[in-house]
Formats: C-alpha cells, sequence, structure tokens
C-alpha cells in the first residue's frame, strides 16, 4: 500500500501553515509540526522550552510566526521515542540537537502518513521513496502585507522580519545541508500563493502526490 507523506517548507507570510492544515484536513492524515520539538525534548530529557532555545541557537531558523492550522488528531507515534545512545541531556550542542531532531523526523516518517511543516525534513526525507516535498513561498512584498494584517505592524516593520527570516533560513539550511532552501531543484512541487489560493494550492498538492505514489 501507497504511502501519503507529504513534507512542507515556508516561508514567512506564505500561507504555508494553513496550506499543511488544510491539506492534512482533506487527506485525513496528522499534521505534525510542534509534535516533532516536543518529541525531541522528550528523548533528549529537557523541557520543550530547553529544546525551543536549543532550536533558537544562531543560524537556526525562529520559529514562524504565521498562525499554525490545528493539528489533526489521533496520532502519537513519538511518545516512546528515545534518542539513539542515550538522552542528550541539557548539554545538547546545535549538532547533536540536529541529529536528533533527524531520528525523530525519520521514525515520524516510519510510523504513519502524515503531513510535516519545516524542521528541515524537505531536506532529511528526501531519499525516502514516495515522499513529497512541497516549497510554498510568494514575494517578500505579498508576504510582509500578510504579516502586517495579521501582526497589526507597521509595513516596514513587517518586511524586515520577513527578510530576516529569509535570511536565518538561508543560514540554516547552508550550515547543516549545504543547499539553498529556495531552489526549486530541492523540492518535487513549488507553489506561490501570491498566484495560487489555499483552496486550489491543496488541490494541485494532492494531484502531485497522486503522481509520486503512483511511480514510487
Amino acid at each position: 500500500m501507497s504511502r501519503t507523506l507529504i513534507t512542507v517548507t515556508r516561508q514567512l507570510g506564505s500561507n504555508g501553515d494553513q496550506l499543511a492544515a488544510a491539506l492534512a484536513q482533506a487527506l485525513g492524515i496528522p499534521l505534525i509540526e510542534r509534535q516533532i520539538v516536543e518529541s525531541a525534548a522528550s528523548a533528549a530529557g529537557v523541557a520543550v522550552d530547553a529544546m525551543d532555545e536549543a532550536e533558537k541557537a544562531p543560524t537556526f531558523v525562529e520559529r514562524m510566526l504565521e498562525y499554525l492550522g490545528q493539528h489533526a488528531g489521533g496520532f502519537d507515534p513519538l511518545t516512546d521515542f528515545t534518542m539513539e545512545g542515550g538522552a542528550g541531556g541539557t548539554g545538547l550542542t546545535s549538532d547533536a540537537y540536529r541529529h536528533l531532531v533527524e531520528q525523530v523526523l525519520h521514525r515520524t516518517a516510519e510510523a504513519s502518513d502524515a503531513v510535516i511543516v519545516g524542521h528541515g525534513a524537505s531536506v532529511v526525507l528526501r531519499d525516502l521513496p514516495g515522499v513529497l516535498r512541497v516549497l510554498v513561498c510568494a514575494p517578500v512584498r505579498t508576504r510582509a502585507q500578510r504579516l502586517q494584517e495579521f501582526e497589526h505592524i507597521s509595513g516596514e516593520t513587517a518586511e524586515a522580519r520577513v527578510r530576516e527570516d529569509d535570511k536565518r533560513r538561508t543560514d540554516f539550511f547552508q550550515l547543516y545541508y549545504k543547499v539553498a532552501w529556495t531552489n526549486p531543484a530541492v523540492y518535487d512541487l513549488c507553489i506561490n500563493t501570491a498566484r495560487v489560493d489555499v483552496s486550489t494550492a491543496v488541490d494541485i498538492v494532492k494531484a502531485a502526490h497522486a503522481q509520486v505514489a503512483a511511480a514510487s
């Protein structure tokens, strides 16, 4: 039986979180984002807040400010996961943290069908058969306008935050994976939400996944 495994990488203000949530709901499969950090924290034997701080270490992406749609329920494949070689504890280095997150991502992909958002999953899981890797993007101006409306901030502040988030993501993917994260060749499908609304994008991703699943 073919798997349904879709990774979503999104630019700040691209509506990627909304798209991922709508896609998971349409497919009837779990939406996995926050659970990755929670499981990594549990495996490392540290508080989630501490793992959040590790995720915010220099060169790592700060958490997206966009609203994350409601997670699909009924999926908990990570609760019994432990880090290979033992817990990392509070002394986790950035490299050890990345290794742990990668373990959690692979365990998640093995455990269930899922839409996995962020955490470098599109690169980490790129060699898995049947995975569809999606980039959700939009021009800076469009994304800044959305963030301005959502956060009730000035246009200048919104654009600065969008550009800073782009830079941090660029640094992160280059540091750990030596890839340009907005390079279309890294993905199977790129969607510009300035041209395509979320509902239409969901249909596009579903159709693309059907082709990938049939070919795998």
